[in-house]
């Protein structure tokens, strides 16, 4: 029988990644259509909020690797999110919504590095396939968001010359809070399940040593963990922070009914499910490297297409190459990152990874939110179609990657 952490690993990433899912999908269209926000005020409110990410995220980190308490951090951070998420929710104002996600994002930052964290320390200590546990990362946003999408708009199609479908039952807000609160309360009731060895599970002699300055600086000087830092703020996020208009582009530019969020995350996830799996043994035969630059390329392809199509059913295809990123992000860059830092300084790297991400996201969703409000929503993605070409001659230039991924080769 499958071992009770690796079990439930699979179950918060499911739950966590679900959440995150519909309050992705329809948190920025909450802000526009409930609240009332302006384009800017929308990317100043996710400026901010990334922000704080970017602060908070390395203190969390520091405190995680100094304690050992990896997962009492994770605990309190979902407790925090369901708690905060309601007064999120209930905010019907600028300032009242700028108050609130200054908490909201300090309290809930480390959620995803400490679970990649202690759940990377649970597959090295059963030898299982990281991968296969990422996978139900995919899982929980395809499920949750899609029927998010439709429990907001209905569903309905003709099937033997009859309509059949249903109408739309929840609100915006819900979609976009409740769904969240939810699911928070329910992945922390899973961490009580876990076992009380807390963050050290999985750790090696080699790695007991207490957690000092010197870890610090090694980390703020290695050339190939600030590489992948700058790579990721300027590859990934860039296409993470213009897809974050891609909801309001969708609903509000072209019009589309709000259940196309359904049809973009279908098409955009399922590939996920066939390659996250075996994501590692893929890049490895294709070459770690040439992943990047075959993730990158896509990614410029898929924003220049954004950048011009004005059918929301070929926006929504255009995901399919979603999978490719993932694959190179989610795997690839946590796997190389395992590589070359300290055991003693992973807690500290993972959040560190995190906050680069949040700077890059909240000056980039910011900018993206004067674009959308100023020029138009098709600029945000040719904007970000350029800033990811500057990632491509960065992957093709580099040698990091090939050096790192012939050494994740030795040991597979």
């Amino acid at each position: 029988m499958k071992n009770r952490e690796i079990l439930i690993s699979q179950l918060l990433f499911f739950v966590f990644t679900g959440s995150i899912g519909s309050f992705s999908s329809f948190i920025n269209l909450h802000l526009e259509q409930i609240v009332g926000l302006t384009g800017s005020q929308i990317g100043f409110v996710t400026f901010l909020g990334l922000i704080i990410t970017v602060i908070m995220n390395p203190i969390w980190g520091y405190i995680a690797d100094k304690t050992g308490k990896h997962v009492l951090l994770l605990k309190m951070a979902f407790l925090s999110a369901a708690v905060i998420g309601t007064l999120y929710y209930g905010s019907r104002s600028f300032l009242l919504v700028t108050i609130v996600v200054i908490v909201f994002e300090a309290l809930r930052a480390p959620i995803m590095p400490m679970l990649e964290y202690i759940t990377i320390n649970y597959s090295e200590k059963y030898h299982y396939d990281f991968g296969k546990v990422r996978v139900f990362a995919s899982w929980g946003f395809l499920i949750v968001a899609m029927a998010a999408g439709f429990m907001v708009a209905g569903l309905e199609f003709e099937l033997f010359g009859n309509s059949v479908g249903f109408d739309g039952f929840i609100s915006l807000g819900f979609a976009a809070f409740g769904i969240f609160i939810i699911m928070n309360v329910i992945a922390l009731g899973l961490m009580f399940l876990l076992p009380k060895a807390d963050g050290k599970v999985g750790k090696t002699v080699e790695n007991e040593k207490s957690f000092g300055r010197n870890d610090i600086k090694e980390l703020f000087t290695n050339r190939r963990f600030v590489f992948i830092l700058i790579l990721s703020m300027v590859g990934f996020n860039t296409v993470d922070a213009a897809l974050s208009y891609s909801t309001m582009h969708l609903v509000t530019v072209l019009e589309a009914a709000e259940n196309i969020v359904s049809w973009v995350v279908l098409f955009m996830v399922t590939p996920e499910l066939i390659l996250v799996p075996s994501g590692i043994l893929l890049m490895m035969k294709f070459g770690f490297k040439n992943w990047y630059i075959l993730a990158m390329v896509t990614m410029i392809f898929r924003l220049g297409m954004y950048s011009f199509v004005t059918n929301p059913l070929i926006f929504a295809v255009g995901g399919i190459v979603h999978s490719l990123m993932v694959v190179m992000h989610f795997i690839g860059t946590i796997i190389y990152i395992r590589k070359v830092v300290l055991p003693t300084a992973l807690g500290l790297a993972f959040t560190l990874l995190a906050s680069s991400m949040a700077l890059s996201r909240a000056v980039l969703s910011f900018m993206f939110g004067w674009i959308y409000e100023n020029v138009n929503s098709f600029a945000v993605f040719r904007i970000g179609a350029l800033i990811v070409l500057v990632a491509l001659v960065l992957a093709v230039k580099s040698t990091h990657l090939k050096e790192v991924g012939d050494e994740i080769g030795e040991n597979l």
